[in-house]
């Protein structure tokens, strides 16, 4: 965080002492405000964008999105829910006053998470841990999954092409995309199942929640989940988009 927050500074500092082609200071009475529609691996979501001078941009934007499915894991029917929140905070820096720019800065809301729904209907079977287990017809397995993030506020780095309010007499509009990471905590999940489970000959019925054989079976699949994850410390992303100028 203080790394990202340091590199804002830093442009800032290159950018107020920048001049224009032909040598004039930027004022704020050239200034506008910008307005960018993306579509990118955080969700739908909106930009604006305001000038603080000749190369530099400060911009803020939000993404969205939802989606529900039903995933088979092992015999185990999860109807998992997506939901991709998150609010974002750049410095659009442009070196070279053309559409290529470096924006440092800080995702402020990271809430993208998916929950889950688990079930084995009776009778079925399903894996958990090394044990291949029946679902009791009498008591089903049931139970929920979480998967989020434990760190809400992470800093983050992109480098792209387009200016969302682009200098003099310049078009108004533009496709600006960008490639880069979010530099977060890697998400944890949290597996809870109830109901009982048979041996595969349909005897020796346990309750998953209190039986410490299963509990620890739950335990080794939660574990293998989080190792699986651990690859979104760096969330990537990739978002492409168009803005006016107004």
């Amino acid at each position: 965080m203080k790394t990202s927050l340091t590199c804002l500074l830093v442009c800032l500092m290159i950018a107020a002492g920048s001049r224009t082609a032909a040598g004039q200071v930027y004022t704020p009475l050239e200034s506008h405000a910008g307005v960018a529609f993306t579509v990118s691996t955080l969700g739908f979501g909106a930009d604006v964008a305001v000038p603080v001078s000749e190369r530099v941009n400060v911009r803020g934007g939000f993404s969205a999105f939802s989606l529900n499915h039903d995933v088979d894991n092992d015999g185990i029917t999860l109807a998992a829910q997506l939901q991709l929140r998150s609010v974002s905070a750049h410095l659009d820096w442009f070196p070279f006053y053309g559409g290529f720019h470096v924006s440092p800065g800080v995702m402020l809301y990271n809430g993208n998470e998916v929950t889950a729904d688990a079930l084995v209907p009776g009778g079925d079977t399903f894996d958990l841990g090394d044990e291949s287990l029946i679902s009791d017809p009498f008591d089903p397995v049931t139970g929920t999954a979480l998967v989020s993030f434990r760190s809400r506020v992470a800093p983050s780095l992109r480098v792209g092409w387009g200016n969302i309010v682009p200098r003099g007499g310049r078009r108004r509009w533009s496709i600006p995309f960008e490639l880069g990471a979010v530099f977060a905590r890697a998400p944890r999940a949290a597996l809870s199942l109830g109901g009982s489970a048979c041996a595969s000959n349909g005897t020796n019925c346990r309750n998953v929640a209190t039986d410490p054989r299963l509990q620890a079976d739950v335990q080794e699949e939660q574990d293998q989940i989080n190792d699986d994850l651990t690859v979104l410390k760096a969330i990537p992303v990739i978002s492409i988009g168009f803005s006016v100028k107004f």
